[in-house]
């Protein structure tokens, strides 16, 4: 039998930095709500049986909108409500999957502000975690970095042991439920940085330089020139 998976999309964020009314999830990208793009991917890739919106309780009528824009799918379950962290937003999303009648196997959570995300970042998550607990998408640094603090400078020379983080990351679902559950500090920005708290196996994969997270208006202008 397919092993059952599931994706949380984590769509509850208030959007603060980026400066606009309407929070970023549900602003336009060529003329199509940043939220709609991780929706209809995963709605599209066959692999995935079931996907968790998690939105705050005051968006209901963004995402309606939203949801509207790429018609209905049996996919899509009804949306859960986020806290106001983000690992609060990902507790509610997993607990929500708890109670269905047959939970899945394995979860991956995306970041509804990454938009582009590709089939093929997402193929090389899932085709690791039938051997891996937790396995996320990861880019190389290629710029110089400099730790600064009280006014002094520090060159790190080795940035071959760093790297930037992506998602979807993919969990075996029972685990990082349970890494959710044991979790009391909120501000957990990163659900691999909790699984590892348990000890788990994990790995890490190539991500893609277009799955970029919109945070400023400058990153929506960057992923309008990927999408042309």
């Amino acid at each position: 039998m397919p092993t059952k998976t599931a994706v949380i999309i984590v769509a509850a964020g208030k959007g603060m930095r980026f400066g606009s009314r309407t929070p970023k999830q549900f602003l336009l990208l060529k003329d199509i709500p940043i939220l709609s793009y991780s929706l209809r991917i995963f709605i599209n890739h066959q692999a995935i049986n079931s996907i968790q919106p998690v939105i705050n309780d005051k968006h209901d009528k963004f995402y309606w909108k939203a949801l509207g824009s790429i018609g209905k799918s049996e996919k899509i379950l009804s949306p859960t409500f986020g806290g106001d962290e983000r690992s609060l937003s990902v507790k509610s999303g997993l607990l929500a999957l708890a109670k269905l009648k047959e939970p899945p196997e394995k979860v991956l959570i995306h970041d509804a502000a990454r938009p582009l995300v590709s089939k093929k970042v997402i193929d090389r998550v899932l085709q690791n975690l039938s051997n891996f607990d937790a396995v996320f998408p990861v880019l190389p640094l290629v710029d110089a970095l400099w730790k600064v603090e009280k006014n002094k400078y520090e060159l790190l020379k080795d940035r071959n042991l760093l790297f930037r983080a992506q998602t979807p990351q993919g969990f075996n679902f029972s685990m990082i439920l349970e890494a959710h559950l044991k979790n009391t500090d909120y501000w957990a920005l990163d659900d691999i940085s909790l699984a590892t708290k348990l000890g788990v196996s994990v790995k890490h994969v190539t991500g893609c330089e277009s799955n970029l997270k919109i945070t400023t208006s400058e990153d929506l202008k960057r992923a309008e020139r990927f999408i042309e």
